[in-house]
């Protein structure tokens, strides 16, 4: 006869459960298992049967069968500090991005479990923001941070409790979106959801970054994680080479809270690197790089470049082009890292010029071009015309200071290609007949505060038909004409150069004739002499005998008078047939020419420049019929 066994309390909670939870045939044999003596049934029956019970009531068989083995769960190695961590390897998953079995899972992600023979007993649904899902019978359950094989174990290990030997499974249905951080040089550094219908590759997410800019290092993206004891891992990724070779990319799994960091090439990196593969690709982003230009360039300032065209060259061209001046052998592109170090290069884009390789790495955002002066040099103006021929040429109007002896002093534009020291000079209305021209000097203020300054013989050339020292100025720069010293002129002819294309074309010699009773002026060319003047008088009334050619002297600030026989001058003799220079005054008749002598005598105060001495002459003409009326001989 049997004994009644003795009914745990936790077998009676069981029993209730299972009541609200399975079928009429299910409940009944739930009883007659947990009521039954031990005796009734082998062991090994009694450890089967929660995985063997049939659908409808059948004897049980009375022979033993084999439990099922322990179940395997694969855990992965835990991520270990590195400090240069090697390409792809066991530090991080390096497996296909569609093989979940290391996933972590987290709140947010959708799961289903089955319990075989137990359908009451399965779930569909997501874990909650504290990590938990709640699953009949056994309640609330911690999932946060297990694999898929670990909470499947951790499940089963709960199920086991209430069911005997419990076979479960369990499917990521769809996974959380995945929380990261792009950063380095990419479109839009930020923060980013990786949505669940895309993988989670560190492709993905320089992608949803709007793609790497021009100067992204492909081939050291760095993916960080940080673990759950604190401590940060890093593994390196090279992107650059599939993208060569067309070999597979690395599909590491990108994890909620990974950064991914995209470095910036150095410079000498740049230059070896293969731009067109990255440009090509869609990893490429579609924006503009911002960059400066300062310097010997057309137009300084800051300059957004399409992507495809953001070269050095590129970077010169949308500046206005490279200056005269500039020295394109020692251009400077200078570079923020990201740890916030700075680097500065220097290219020589002259060589390319000259037949050698022009650099073609393309720039970054934030670079700085800096195109410096060169000094003058009338050795080396055969690189300012190469320069100035080339497609990086500015055509930039030149801003130049002009002063001496010059018929306009001031301050000029110099247009287009018309640049040399002989255009300055005709913009400004040519050189006076005072100008030494054996002496020109350009000076030139260098970047670091220095001056450069050149002087120029352009006399010589005249003399002997040679070719201009011809320089191409820049802006800023200056031309200085000095005047001719007294006694330097013994070598120098001054109407060849008067006649000269550098020379003011046209001078102005006022002309008082007591003999026509008229005071005026005279438009002459330049170069010409007291006997060309003669041909405005009326010769045969004038005294020629005695007539003064009246020149304003700016050291002295005076006027000087040469007393001229107008007779002698016009037989030939050169020492009475004088150079005229712009606003000599001649008067003409002997009474005359006492008069305008002792007024120029008697006067107090000396003229402060040419144009007081102007004005002296004027106010005689202004009152030439009382000048030419006076009582008295009219010679």
């Amino acid at each position: 006869m049997f004994k009644s066994p003795t009914v745990s309390t936790q077998q009676l909670t069981a029993f209730s459960l299972a009541g609200l939870y399975a079928g009429t045939t299910t409940l009944l044999f739930t009883g007659l298992v947990w009521s039954a003596p031990s005796q009734a049934y082998p062991a090994s029956i009694q450890a089967q049967i929660g995985p063997t019970i049939p659908a409808s009531p059948t004897p049980i068989p009375s022979y033993p069968q084999p439990a099922p083995p322990p179940l395997e769960i694969p855990r992965q190695p835990p991520l270990q500090p590195i400090q240069n961590a090697p390409l792809p390897g066991s530090t991080f998953d390096a497996g296909r991005a569609e093989d979940y079995t290391n996933y972590r899972l987290g709140p947010g992600d959708q799961i289903q479990i089955q319990v075989q023979r137990f359908p009451d007993l399965n779930f569909g649904g997501a874990i909650n923001p504290e990590g938990n899902i709640v699953m009949p019978l056994i309640g609330s359950i911690f999932l946060d941070g297990l694999t898929l094989a670990e909470a499947q174990a951790e499940i089963r290990g709960r199920l086991n409790q209430y069911v005997v030997d419990p076979v479960i499974s369990l499917a990521l249905v769809v996974p959380r979106p995945v929380d990261i951080t792009v950063v380095g040089e990419v479109a839009q550094p930020g923060f980013y959801v990786i949505p669940p219908n895309i993988l989670p590759r560190v492709s993905s997410a320089i992608l949803l970054a709007g793609g790497t800019t021009s100067a992204a290092d492909l081939r050291f993206v760095r993916v960080r994680r940080t673990l759950p004891n604190g401590s940060v891992v890093e593994q390196n990724i090279d992107l650059l080479t599939p993208l060569q070779t067309g070999s597979t990319p690395p599909s590491i799994r990108i994890e909620d809270g990974d950064a991914i960091v995209v470095p910036k090439q150095t410079i000498p990196q740049a230059q070896g690197y293969d731009t067109a593969a990255l440009a090509n690709s869609n990893l490429a982003a579609k924006t503009p790089v911002a960059v400066s230009v300062t310097g010997e360039v057309g137009r300084p300032g800051l300059y957004a470049l399409q992507p495809g065209f953001s070269r050095v060259y590129d970077a010169l061209l949308a500046a206005g082009g490279a200056t005269a001046a500039s020295d394109l052998a020692q251009v400077r592109v200078r570079r923020a890292l990201g740890n916030g170090s700075v680097i500065e290069q220097n290219l020589d884009l002259l060589s390319a010029l000259q037949g050698g390789v022009l650099p073609t790495f393309p720039l970054a955002e934030g670079d700085a071009i800096i195109v410096p002066k060169r000094p003058i040099s009338s050795d080396s103006d055969e690189v300012s015309e190469l320069v100035a021929n080339s497609t990086l040429a500015s055509q930039a109007p030149v801003q130049v200071t002009i002063t001496g002896e010059i018929a306009k002093p001031g301050f000029y534009p110099l247009q287009g290609g018309a640049t040399r020291v002989s255009d300055a000079l005709l913009t400004a209305g040519g050189i006076t007949q005072n100008a030494d021209l054996r002496a020109v000097r350009v000076r030139r203020a260098l970047a670091d505060g220095r001056f450069s300054e050149e002087t120029l013989d352009l006399f010589t050339p005249l003399q002997t038909s040679a070719a201009l020292p011809d320089l191409r100025l820049a802006t800023g720069d200056a031309v200085i004409v000095p005047r001719l010293e007294p006694g330097q002129d013994r070598a120098y002819d001054r109407q060849l150069v008067s006649r000269s294309t550098l020379a003011k074309p046209n001078i102005i010699v006022r002309v008082l004739s007591y003999a026509s009773g008229a005071a005026g002026t005279v438009t002459l060319p330049s170069g010409s002499t007291f006997v060309d003047a003669l041909n405005n008088v009326p010769l045969d009334t004038a005294n020629l005998r005695k007539i003064a050619l009246i020149r304003f002297d700016p050291e002295q600030g005076r006027a000087v008078t040469l007393e001229i026989d107008g007779k002698q001058a016009l037989r030939g003799e050169p020492a009475q047939n004088p150079l005229l220079q712009d606003n000599d005054v001649i008067v003409i008749g002997r009474n005359f020419v006492s008069r305008i002598t002792y007024a120029l005598n008697t006067f107090t105060q000396p003229f402060r420049d040419i144009l007081g001495f102007l004005l002296f002459f004027d106010s005689l003409q202004n009152s030439a019929g009382n000048i030419f009326a006076p009582p008295g001989s009219r010679r």
